[in-house]
């Protein structure tokens, strides 16, 4: 499976989330079961989100989705430093 594939199936995951809780346990998830590949997982995964267009949401997964965008990007600073 790609990194873009990756990212999309975590994506469906993350429209499938009721609260942020939620989203943050599969992103836990995505990280343990990927182990290293998920460094390379995470930018695509923003791209992907960012990408998206609110029309194509309820307002719910467009939530999530952002609250997922902000905790990938303090992840990967996080990694950085």
């Amino acid at each position: 499976m790609t990194t873009e594939e990756h990212a999309l199936q975590i994506i469906a995951k993350l429209s499938t989330a009721t609260n942020y809780e939620q989203a943050d346990q599969i992103l836990a998830a995505a990280e343990k079961e990927h182990q290293s590949l998920f460094q390379e997982i995470l930018p695509v995964l923003e791209n992907k989100i960012s990408a998206l267009s609110p029309l194509d949401c309820n307002s719910l997964q467009w939530s999530i989705y952002k609250y997922t965008l902000l905790q990938t990007r303090k992840s990967t600073h996080s990694e950085m430093a």
